[in-house]
């Protein structure tokens, strides 16, 4: 008795058509993609930056004493006034107005190197100054004596990916979609 086995599979050819016609997909696809991965970046990097300042400003509120938010790039401490080094959400548990020694950090956030972050005092596109801190009081209001403005870029030819984020002196945070310059 002979038996005859029969195999079932792909061939070499109709592999190689399949992979070529995955390629072509792809490669179509990939433009596109592109842009939905910039877009998602900057609103979760946005989404951090919000919930940080409300970190802050509920802790501040919670403990009575104060919060803030300032640039850091080792999470342990506040450092300068660059902001696209990362950022730590902190309790200010002296009750000094800055980051000190004793204050205890809540949250650290690092940067995404493909987006800026810049902060000013002012609200308006001509801030009148960058700033190392959001610091909130007891009561959650903003210290500083005018409104504050936080922007996000991530700007490519053709795609507006620019995000400002307004703390009011009330110390409730607005985010607003702007066009690149």
């Amino acid at each position: 008795m002979s038996s005859a086995t029969s195999s079932r599979g792909f061939t070499l050819i109709e592999l190689m058509i399949t992979i070529s016609i995955m390629a072509i997909g792809m490669a179509l696809a990939y433009p596109s993609f592109n842009g939905v991965i910039r877009s998602n970046r900057i609103a979760t990097s946005t989404n951090n930056v919000i919930a940080a300042l409300n970190l802050a400003r509920t802790e501040a509120i919670r403990s009575n004493r104060g919060a803030g938010v300032c640039p850091s790039s080792t999470g342990t401490s506040c450092n300068g006034s660059d902001w696209n080094v990362g950022y730590l959400a902190y309790t200010d548990l002296d009750g000094s107005g800055d980051w000190t020694a004793g204050d205890t950090a809540l949250r650290y956030i690092e940067a995404n190197n493909q987006l800026g972050l810049t902060a000013a005092a002012g609200a308006g596109e001509s801030g009148t100054g960058t700033i190392s801190q959001v610091a909130f009081d007891r009561s959650g209001r903003v210290t500083q004596a005018v409104d504050l403005s936080l922007k996000l870029t991530g700007c490519k030819t053709g795609q507006d990916y620019q995000r400002r984020i307004v703390i009011r002196r009330s110390g409730q945070a607005r985010m607003a979609k702007e066009t690149c310059q």
